[in-house]
């Protein structure tokens, strides 16, 4: 896969809680990296490129952030060494949320 990512990601492990487009119940996620732009969250439960969801997730004690995200890509067929899961892009963060996160990141 070509990198194609515009900022950097940090390994970081948080939980992220999503819902998706209908409400209905919601699925957790813990993430591998984590940017100002998006995550990876593991899962063996694969969501399709392209959809959209709810997400609310928290870093090293501070506020809970809330952003819609849209799966940009899914592994599904990891190697040895990586896990399943899915690439989200953050659509709705707002400045003081990007630049919070961007604070707990560096």
């Amino acid at each position: 896969m070509t990198e194609q990512r515009s900022e950097q990601r940090f390994e970081v492990e948080a939980w992220f809680r999503a819902r998706d487009g209908s409400g209905a119940g919601t699925l957790v996620f813990a993430s591998s990296d984590v940017s100002t732009g998006g995550a990876f969250l593991k899962s063996e439960l694969l969501l399709e490129a392209g959809e959209t969801l709810s997400l609310e997730f928290q870093l090293s004690g501070a506020p809970a952030l809330r952003t819609e995200a849209r799966v940009q890509w899914v592994r599904r067929f990891p190697d040895a060494d990586q896990p399943a899961g899915m690439g989200v892009q953050f659509l709705s963060l707002n400045d003081e949320a990007r630049v919070a996160l961007a604070g707990l990141l560096r």
